[in-house]
Parts: structure tokens; sequence; C-alpha cells
């Protein structure tokens, strides 16, 4: 995954992104920078001019953050902590509902990509802009990653425990290539700036995922 900075419509940020808006000066240097992404991509944005966006000085940016990349890790980790948060209760949700094994497949994919539409700063931060900052992002991108996978994992685990006629057991590795091929389909959607339509790939996004588990 990596499509490079500026050659594809960046993603709207809304008024008030979830990951960033906490009403004090860090949360607006940390907005600042999701502005400006939007703007030029993490590359060509500056302290300068995160500083300027944000209307503080770049001495006060510097006070916050070492560099713009303990910004934007701050930003990503803040934004992908509420991601896996919205993941993890709609996984509970639909475990508590008794929803078929399908359905809480999709309930968990959904919730995914719903907590991305509502941040699509994040969206591109998580699906673009960690690729271009460094090994400490990559390396907090795998975190983030494992995270999820092992969300992921624990509920094929219980799938398999409950249904053992329909679900079968899958390995770690295969659920890692699903969640890239799911993560492939929403870069594409972020690309032409279509962040808030993430929600309507859930139907494709799960079936990957079904088809994965269902015994054949």
């Amino acid at each position: 995954m990596g499509a490079a900075a500026g050659t594809a419509p960046l993603p709207r940020l809304p008024v008030a992104d979830p990951a960033v808006d906490d009403g004090h000066r860090r949360g607006r240097i940390l907005r600042a920078l999701a502005t400006c992404m939007t703007e030029k991509g993490y590359r060509a944005t500056t302290v300068s001019d995160i500083a300027r966006v944000a209307q503080v000085s770049k001495a006060a940016v510097y006070v916050h953050f070492r560099d713009k990349e303990q910004c934007l890790l701050e930003l990503y980790s803040r934004g992908t902590d509420g991601v896996l948060a919205a993941v993890r209760a709609a996984q509970d949700e639909a475990r508590a509902a008794g929803l078929p094994w399908r359905g809480q497949v999709h309930s968990a994919v959904a919730a995914y990509l719903v907590a991305l539409a509502a941040g699509p700063a994040v969206a591109w931060a998580a699906l673009v802009e960690m690729q271009a900052a460094g090994r400490s992002a990559l390396s907090l991108r795998r975190q983030v990653v494992d995270r999820y996978l092992d969300l992921l994992d624990e509920l094929a685990v219980e799938l398999v425990r409950a249904h053992p006629a329909e679900v079968r057991p899958v390995g770690r590795p295969l659920l890692l290539a699903a969640v890239g091929g799911i993560n492939e389909l929403l870069l594409a959607r972020v690309e032409r700036g279509e962040a808030e339509l993430l929600p309507g790939d859930a139907d494709v996004a799960a079936s990957l995922l079904v088809g994965l588990l269902e015994h054949r």
C-alpha cells in the first residue's frame, strides 16, 4: 500500500474529527497536521505549516512535540485507539445479541469502516502517510495491525469453538492476508477522497473474512 502524497484527491477533514478535537493546544496542533496532510501530504508539510494552521508559534509546537514525526505518531495512535475500541465494542455487542456467526464477522468489519469514515484524516494517515514517515511510524503501524489481528483472531477462535461444523480454524498469516486485502480496498476509496463512503464497503470486506472462515 502506498500512494504518493499529492497524486490523488485527499480526504476531506470534517469539522470535528474525533481523533484530534480535544479543545486544547496539543489537539489543535494534531488537527493542524491532519489539515496540512490533506493539502500537501506528510512529506511536504513543515513544522511552520503546522504552526500556521494551528495558529501557534513554532516554539509552541516544539513544546508539545519533538518533531513532525512525533506529531504524526500521536495523531495516528489516538485515532487508531478509537478505531480498535469501536471494533471491540461491536464484537461484544454482537456476541451479547446472539448474532449468527456471519453477522458477528460483519459487525466487527463494519465497526472498523464506520470508525475510519468518522475520522478521514486518520484513515489517510493510517493507509498512506504512515508509509512515508520512517521506521518509528512503520513500527507503530505494525503494532496497530497486530492489535487488530488480535481482535479478529479472538473472534475466529470463538466462532470455531461455537460453530465447529461451519467455521474452520485459520492461522494468523491468513488473517493478515485478509486484512491486507481489506486495507487495499479501503485505500482505493480513501485515495478518491471518499472516506465517508467506507461503510458501504462493509459487505465486500466482511465477505472476504467469511469466505476465509467457512467450511467449504
